[in-house]
């Protein structure tokens, strides 16, 4: 990291790597490895602002609701998209660039995937992503 990255979004992209890695190596459930992941985006934590991870949250959320059934339904493919998604969101968390730019247009192209993913409501998208 450079020394123009601020320090809690610094140890922001540390904490979220961790999690990142342990999604690609395979080992573990990723959906449980993201549900552990948003619990520790919202620990009280003096590296970690919430102005730094705010909008990757929600992104993590819709991820690892893809497996609830709402507003997603994907029947018998459910959890193998769930998985997919979440792999794919680690690797581009993985090598994004490593600063606020890096980390805005990562939350920008997320936003953009989960709002396009079809629900059981006529199939409509997930969000309206017009900001």
């Amino acid at each position: 990291m450079t020394d123009t990255v601020p320090p809690s979004l610094a140890a922001a992209i540390e904490l979220i790597d961790e999690y990142m890695y342990r999604v690609l190596k395979g080992a573990e459930d990723s959906v449980l490895v993201v549900e552990e992941l948003k619990g520790a985006l919202t620990e009280p934590q003096s590296e970690v602002s919430m102005a730094s991870v705010g909008e990757l949250y929600p992104i993590f959320g819709d991820l690892s609701d893809i497996v609830d059934g709402f507003p997603f339904d994907y029947g018998d493919g459910t959890e193998m998209i769930a998985q997919r998604e979440i792999r794919d969101a680690a690797w581009d968390w993985l090598t994004m660039a490593r600063n606020a730019d890096g980390l805005k247009t990562y939350v920008d192209q997320w936003t953009a995937r989960v709002a396009a993913l079809p629900t059981i409501e006529e199939g409509r998208p997930f969000r309206d992503i017009a900001r």
